[in-house]
């Protein structure tokens, strides 16, 4: 299970700098951490790319 919250974290943002960033208010940004809202694969990547951050996938 991915924990954006971590991720957030470890790239050393806020919620409101790194919501800024990719287009989100602070409030709609939370909604993704605590589940509230489901991240679209597309937030997702953006906010991989902001961290620079890579992903491996892998075959389950």
């Amino acid at each position: 299970m991915i924990n954006l919250k971590e991720i957030r974290k470890s790239c050393g943002y806020t919620q409101k700098e790194l919501a800024k960033k990719v287009g989100l208010t602070q409030q709609q940004y939370s909604r993704y951490e605590t589940n509230t809202n489901k991240i679209t694969l597309e937030m997702f990547l953006k906010i991989i790319k902001i961290c620079h951050l890579k992903i491996k996938i892998e075959k389950i």
